[in-house]
């Protein structure tokens, strides 16, 4: 592996976790690497310190895009001016049409599981039992698996968010979203080149994996479900360490 190295100088094992590549990998290639399968689960509803620290990464950076702490369709708005603006989508091509519907419809779902006090609002304390209850309903989905039942899924507003991000990703509609294209639309949400490169390769585990939609909801679901630190998902929004 590309990494190996770090775990095999003193010069790593005297120096403190202040370097974010250092703190992403170090869980991940003690473990020689996690492969993508089942989605690790979760054996209780309440959400870790860790999980809690990806979801408000999620909530803060990609969701509320106008920055005042809280979920309205204003955040979904700009979301969809920005993908309009970064495709080249004019008002009134079938495009922009589709997508204007689209986030109009993710906005409605969105509401109906996190808006708790109906007030056209989602606030952090809000998203948080959200998420708790998605992992009661996953914890669900598990135990009937068990008994014969169908694979666990994520809501339907999740679905078509995280098909909305891998198109937003993919700048050349190939179907596939390489390193350029992920550090291109990282960037605009503050992700360092270097960070996102980083996540790229380990993701992409050394860029042997490619990242196509399946793939992509893959190791979205991990991020939103996993307590694992190794796990490959965590780096898929371009961030190497939730210490913090």
């Amino acid at each position: 592996m590309c990494f190996e190295w770090i775990y095999t100088t003193e010069k790593y094992k005297n120096r403190k976790k202040e370097d974010g590549l250092v703190s992403a990998v170090s869980g991940f290639f003690r473990r020689g690497g996690r492969k993508m399968g089942l989605v690790l689960g979760l054996f209780k509803p309440e959400l870790s310190d860790f999980q809690k620290r990806k979801l408000l990464y999620e909530f803060h950076t990609f969701f509320d895009l106008s920055k005042d702490g809280e979920l309205e369709w204003k955040d979904f708005d700009l979301a969809r001016q920005k993908i309009c603006e970064l495709s080249g989508w004019k008002a009134g091509t079938p495009r922009h049409v589709q997508t204007n519907e689209l986030f109009k419809e993710i906005w409605r779902r969105l509401q109906d599981d996190g808006d708790e006090n109906f007030d056209g609002k989602i606030s952090e304390d809000e998203w948080i039992k959200m998420w708790e209850s998605f992992n009661r309903q996953y914890i669900e989905q598990l135990q009937k698996k068990e008994s014969g039942g169908p694979e666990p899924t994520v809501p339907a507003w999740l679905d078509k968010y995280m098909e909305y991000k891998f198109n937003l990703l993919d700048r050349t509609g190939n179907g596939y979203v390489d390193v350029d294209e992920f550090e291109y639309v990282m960037s605009d949400f503050g992700v360092s080149s270097r960070e996102a490169r980083n996540a790229f390769t380990i993701f992409s585990q050394n860029n042997e994996r490619k990242l196509d939609l399946e793939y992509f909801k893959q190791l979205c679901t991990e991020y939103y479900r996993s307590d694992d630190p190794g796990a490959l998902g965590n780096f898929i929004n371009g961030k190497l360490d939730f210490l913090e």
